[in-house]
């Protein structure tokens, strides 16, 4: 069960790193950054929050250090917090 409540903690963790992220780049760098879908149907349409944290795919070099820089601590704090500090 520890190891669930610790998962669960990463999770939230990240969305709110992502969230964080996404208000510091804004919304005019994400869309020169990164291309979101085209074509949204109802099975992949987001929420309320979705939206704000959807940056889609990079589509030059700042998108993917945005890409690595969300991803990088997310992976390795997440990684550290479920499985090293749990044994």
């Amino acid at each position: 069960m520890a190891i669930v409540t610790r998962v669960f903690y990463v999770m939230v963790g990240a969305l709110v790193y992502i969230y964080a992220v996404a208000a510091l780049v804004g919304a005019e760098r994400k869309a020169k950054w990164f291309r979101k879908r085209k074509k949204y149907t109802f099975f992949n349409r987001r929420g309320i929050f979705g939206e704000d944290i959807n940056f889609g795919y990079p589509i030059c070099w700042q998108g993917v250090l945005v890409f690595i820089a969300i991803m990088g601590p997310i992976l390795g704090v997440g990684y550290w917090y479920v499985f090293k500090v749990a044994y």
